[in-house]
C-alpha cells in the first residue's frame, strides 16, 4: 500500500464524516467513526481534523472526502 502525505483543509469540510467511515470500514470492515484513524471535531461552523498515532497514512480517507478538506500526495522514498 502507498504512503501518503495527506493535506488538510479545514475550511473545507463539513462535517460530514466520510473520511472517518471510509477509514473504519477499511480497516475494522465496520462503519464506525470512533474507531477511525481520523478525527473530525465539530466546533459551531468550523472543523478540527487531525489523525491519530496508529493513521499509516493509507489516503483512504481523502479519496472519501468529497469537499476538498483532505487530499493527498504521494510521499518521495528518501535513499
Amino acid at each position: 500500500m502507498s504512503r501518503y502525505q495527506i493535506l488538510v483543509f479545514p475550511e473545507n469540510c463539513t462535517g460530514c464524516m466520510r473520511c472517518m467511515l471510509s477509514c473504519s470500514r477499511q480497516y475494522f470492515k465496520i462503519f464506525n467513526p470512533a474507531i477511525s484513524r481520523i478525527c473530525v471535531q465539530l466546533s459551531g461552523i468550523d472543523c478540527a481534523i487531525t489523525f491519530t498515532d496508529e493513521c499509516n497514512h493509507c489516503g483512504i480517507c481523502a479519496d472519501g472526502c468529497f469537499f476538498g478538506a483532505l487530499s493527498k500526495q504521494v510521499e518521495e522514498k528518501t535513499k
